[in-house]
């Protein structure tokens, strides 16, 4: 093997490499001299590191790949594991700057293939776990991973070509066999497959709730050999981490498997399973919309439970909003047993449960806890303002002691409209501050009740004053303070002037939001208004739709402005903005029919969109959109 391009080795193409790596070549070469190739090895994979994304480690991996026919049993085995481990990061995607690597790692398959097959079963392991890294589906690589199984007798290799073919292939039929296998982390692998695919399990005679509950079960069986904790890293990497997690939500969408997960796991003499039957549980319960009272029991229950247990149950709950609140009451108990419920770290989770129930239990307790950021909880109930407004107006008089929470404080204030009228004081100390726009958002949404509190003074000096804390010249202080002014004495022309102004400088959503709430008052500036229907970024656009047909009454270019806004929900996905779009075209009413079908759908629809409290969110808002546009 020469220095210059002979053999398989072309060391000349990596001269020139930055500085610290010229030995790079002397390692690679050190793989395949005898006496050399442990130390060569250990510096190589150190020098390389993670940095896949380099020419170098591009050119080092090429070299590598080519190698892998020349090195000892132990370097294979290795040198695989590296592989694997960095082509997954490096095949995510095909564009950026990892693009070099990428092309040398997906074109290496050939390399690979007939290690599948290698005498030693590290090697077996390690080469299907580089093709499932690399995502290579090729028909020859899938037939090879396919007839090695047929008659692999390592456990650990048989894992790793099976995570293989269910990855690389989605073959549900070729996975079902294996779910009864002896070694439960095989019927595991196996149960990925079949969970992760969209076969039906028709073809071998089992209908889908024996193939689907058959798969339930080998989780429970592989999970109960892992301990219920991480998965053995060769060759489950990444999957092994918080792989109780993982099996819960892959299972979820498979009502027969996840029933039968949780049947296996609840009750079972190991706590690292009964933790598994609440994760499924909660999994479940946040994937499909039926109410299924029987899980939020089991979910409960848990609490009574060992602490890993109990953490799980306590996890779902705070997941659950107003869904979990039948749970309440053990919670509670959950929270007293727990000792001085006001400070103690380990219940701050379980205080977050009951605040996003809206148990009224749980006000003293947030007040006393009001600096955690577990209780960044929203929205708080308007009823336990008397419970809160005390505790608030403190915090607010001293902004400088727990800072952290004053945004929070001022949020529910402003959600909580003429309920947080008491606080007007407060907000307007709050005005000469770097909080002068969330404070003036909140005596905006007070509205007339801060009027007799002589709120609107304070607020015409703000529209007015130049750049500050918390203020800019547009896009602050001002247009809030304006828009505030106004709905605290009805006097529009500040408002006009300065969000008119705004509007005409270009700026985005917040003033149209302001526009929107002067509606026909803001007509001079309609002009300004229409070309943003059709700019760049969404909040504006849905921002600009809705202060037009405020505005004018000209539904036509809102809706069609509108309408593309809802399309993750074809994906079962929920965003603020989607959350925003339905709502105002509830509020436009019949001109808004065009987007019947795509509602009717999420009403109807049995799985949820986004977690359990904004998808609760999103049905409530669809309901009311729906009544409104078919009522008129």
């Amino acid at each position: 093997m020469s220095e210059r391009g002979a053999g398989p080795v072309a060391w000349d193409v990596l001269e020139g490499v930055p500085a610290g790596t010229e030995e790079i070549p002397g390692l690679l070469r050190g793989l395949v001299t005898v006496g050399q190739r442990r130390a060569s090895w250990r510096r190589l994979e150190a020098k390389l590191g993670w940095q896949c994304d380099t020419p170098l480690f591009a050119q080092a991996a090429a070299h590598l790949f080519v190698l892998l026919p020349q090195l000892d049993r132990r370097r294979l085995a290795q040198v695989l594991d590296f592989l694997a481990r960095r082509g997954h990061h490096a095949c995510l995607s095909p564009v950026g700057v990892h693009r070099r690597t990428y092309e040398v790692f997906t074109g290496a398959w050939p390399h690979l293939l007939p290690l599948v097959a290698h005498e030693a079963a590290g090697v077996r392991t390690g080469a299907a776990w580089v093709l499932r890294s690399i995502r290579c589906s090729q028909t020859a690589v899938l037939d090879a991973l396919r007839q090695r199984a047929a008659v692999e007798d390592d456990p650990t290799a048989l894992v790793s070509q099976l995570l293989a073919v269910g990855e690389l292939s989605g073959d549900r039929e070729w996975l079902l066999p294996w779910l009864d296998h002896g070694h439960p982390l095989v019927g595991l692998a196996a149960a990925r497959g079949v969970l992760a695919s969209p076969g039906t399990g028709t073809g071998t005679g089992r209908d889908t709730g024996t193939a689907e509950g058959a798969a339930g079960r080998a989780v429970a069986r592989g999970l109960a050999a892992a301990g219920g904790q991480r998965l053995p890293d060769v060759p489950w990497w990444p999957l092994g981490f918080e792989a109780v997690q993982r099996f819960a939500e892959l299972s979820a969408p498979h009502p027969y498997a996840s029933a039968a997960l949780f049947e296996a796991a609840a009750g079972h003499r190991s706590a690292d399973l009964r933790r598994a039957a609440v994760v499924a549980a909660g999994a479940r319960l946040r994937y499909w919309r039926d109410p299924a009272p029987e899980l939020w029991a089991a979910v409960a229950a848990g609490l009574d439970d060992e602490p890993d247990v109990a953490s799980a149950s306590v996890e779902a709950l705070a997941e659950g909003g107003a869904a979990a609140a039948p749970c309440a009451d053990p919670l509670v108990r959950h929270v007293e047993r727990a000792g001085d419920a006001a400070h103690a770290v380990a219940t701050g989770q379980a205080l977050r449960a009951l605040v996003g129930m809206g148990d009224d239990r749980a006000a003293d307790w947030y007040a006393a806890r009001l600096g955690s950021h577990w209780l960044d909880v929203a929205p708080l109930p308007a009823r336990w303002a008397p419970r809160l407004l005390p505790v608030f107006r403190r915090r607010l008089a001293d902004p400088g002691r727990e800072s952290q929470a004053v945004p929070r404080i001022l949020r529910t204030l402003a959600e909580w409209g003429p309920a947080a009228a008491p606080a007007v004081p407060e907000l307007v100390g709050l005005l000469a501050t770097r909080g002068a726009r969330a404070a003036a958002e909140a005596l905006g949404a007070i509205g007339p009740a801060a009027a007799t509190r002589r709120a609107g003074g304070p607020l015409a000096a703000l529209v007015t004053a130049g750049p500050g804390p918390g203020r800019h010249a547009w896009h602050g202080g001002a247009q809030t303070a304006a828009w505030a002014y106004w709905r605290v004495t009805g006097d529009p022309e500040p408002a006009l002037r300065v969000c008119g102004a705004a509007v005409r400088a270009g700026l985005g959503q917040p003033v149209l939001r302001y526009l929107a709430d002067l509606g026909p008052l803001a007509a001079p500036h309609a002009d300004a208004v229409r070309p943003l229907l059709t700019c760049p970024g969404e909040w504006s656009r849905t921002g600009a739709a809705e202060a037009w047909w405020r505005i004018t009454g000209d539904a036509t270019p809102a809706v069609s402005a509108l309408l593309p806004e809802l399309a993750p929900l074809a994906r079962h996905s929920v965003t603020p903005l989607v959350l925003r779009t339905v709502r105002v075209l509830g509020a436009i009413g019949g001109p808004a029919a065009a987007a019947l079908p795509v509602l009717h759908e999420v009403a109807s629809s049995p799985r949820r969109y986004g977690g359990i409290p904004m998808d609760e969110e999103l049905l409530g808002a669809v309901r009311e959109a729906l009544t409104a546009i078919e009522g008129t």
